[in-house]
């Protein structure tokens, strides 16, 4: 083409007319980008590399470091009727978080579905350790390293164990973002009853929240005591998920000879789903455990309030629970 402009060139000159002057810098490109549309339904949970940690729920732990910042909290069953948390960051991290107490098997089933991520926790019996090495998790083990940890000698051991988020993350080699868990954060769906207080027992812990008009959350308690912060803030919930789930009993037992309860994440049941001062009665469901769960009610996906932890409480069938 370069060969042939000069011809056209002097075409032009010999017709008496002007050559088209060249376009201007203005007119170059008209081409505008098409801005990203703004999702307008339920979004699923997304954010930074996900950091799962074990902390205790027991009084000789408060006050507890760092769960205003978790994405999801489960309270779990363990053995001796009693319950510890499984919080998960990834929108935010807080700088610590803990007290970090042992694994327990349940734990490889309820990471599964968020991808590799990393598990801090403060140890395991040998029995649990062998099941939490079959898990596809990076495990942060305190009893392996104490990288990432350190102890407060102004709490009672084992009670002590706090763990420096980025520090474990670092360990773990960056974990991964969460992949699609199933939980659905937007508008309400329609309908629901008024529900201001759940309430769940298990033989030695008692876990309830109570709806906060003024703060838009369930504030939580634990063992009949406002379970707040290292600065006095009473934690809280945008959602609450009351998720009915079998258990069995593990082949573990503890130094009491206690067997551990293990928690059956995959399959269905009921589930009660709490936010803005309502519930709504429906079911939860699973197909394997890298799988998404499901929440509906009536055939209608539930969805979650978009900002705020989620206290997922994991209850066997029968088990004691009020909401109110």
């Amino acid at each position: 083409m370069a060969a042939l402009l000069p011809v056209a060139l002097l075409a032009t000159a010999c017709s008496g007319t002007k050559p088209a002057p060249p376009p201007t810098s203005s007119t170059t490109s008209t081409t505008t980008a098409t801005p990203t549309p703004t999702p307008t339904g339920p979004v699923a949970l997304t954010g930074g590399p996900v950091l799962a940690v074990k902390i205790d729920n027991t009084e000789r732990a408060r006050p507890r470091i760092g769960l205003d910042q978790a994405d999801v909290v489960y309270v779990e069953p363990v053995e001796g009727g009693l319950t510890r948390l499984l919080a998960v960051f990834s929108r935010h991290l807080p700088k610590e978080v803990g007290p970090v107490r042992s694994g327990r098997e349940s734990d490889v089933d309820l990471v599964a579905n968020y991808g590799r991520v990393a598990l801090a926790f403060s140890g395991s019996s040998s029995y649990t350790a062998r099941i939490l090495n079959k898990g596809k998790q990076v495990n942060l083990s305190f009893d392996q390293s104490s990288r990432g940890y350190r102890r407060d000698r102004s709490r009672p051991a084992p009670y002590n164990v706090i763990g420096d988020t980025k520090a474990l993350l670092a360990r773990a080699g960056g974990s991964v973002k969460p992949r699609d868990v199933g939980f659905r954060y937007g508008d309400a769906a329609p309908g629901g009853a008024p529900a201001s207080v759940v309430t769940a027992v298990w033989p030695s812990s008692t876990v309830s929240l109570k709806w906060s008009a003024a703060r838009k959350q369930y504030l939580v308690t634990t063992d009949g005591r406002a379970d707040k912060s290292p600065k006095g803030v009473q934690y809280g919930a945008t959602t609450v998920v009351v998720q009915y789930v079998t258990t069995r009993k593990s082949g573990n037992r503890d130094v009491n000879g206690q067997r551990t309860p293990v928690v059956t994440l995959v399959g269905k049941g009921k589930a009660d789903v709490l936010r803005d001062g309502k519930v709504w009665r429906g079911s939860w469901s699973r197909s394997g455990v890298t799988a998404p769960t499901a929440f509906t009610a009536g055939g209608t996906e539930l969805t979650f309030a978009p900002t705020g932890p989620v206290w997922v409480l994991l209850v066997a069938p029968g088990q004691r629970v009020t909401v109110r």
